[in-house]
């Protein structure tokens, strides 16, 4: 399940998910062909994740696709579409924001993440993956 509280404006959302996916905890769990950019890192998009989102990891813009999209190019596509993020659990307030996810399809990888705003930034209070 993905619960979002608008509360905050698409700039927040943006860089509470850019600042997840750059978790430092996530780097050992990066292959080779996704630091390379072969093998593009997706965050799957429901109805939760607002389309505007622009995310970058390596140098190459995240992907945003649906489950459905996912389905499709996995039967054209011959690299591996195992690297994508899904929310579990993305709440906001004025102050405060946690991110709860996974990293991979096969063997998840489970991330938390804990915000809070100081002067107008988004600061990691607690992060946890794997």
């Amino acid at each position: 399940m993905v619960a979002f509280a608008y509360t905050q404006t698409a700039k927040d959302v943006n860089i509470l998910l850019q600042k997840t996916i750059d978790l430092s905890a996530l780097k050992a769990h990066y292959s080779e062909e996704e630091v390379s950019g072969y093998t593009p890192i997706i965050l799957i998009n429901d109805e939760n994740i607002p389309d505007n989102l622009i995310l970058f990891k390596f140098n190459k813009r995240v992907k945003l696709l649906t489950p459905e999209e996912i389905e499709t190019l996995s039967k054209i596509y011959k690299g591996n579409l195992d690297s994508y993020f899904q929310l579990k659990i993305f709440k906001l307030d004025d102050s405060k924001a946690e991110v709860i996810g996974t990293f991979r399809k096969h063997n998840p990888i489970n991330i938390k993440v804990v915000f809070e705003k100081d002067n107008g930034d988004w600061k990691i209070i607690s992060s946890k993956a794997g």
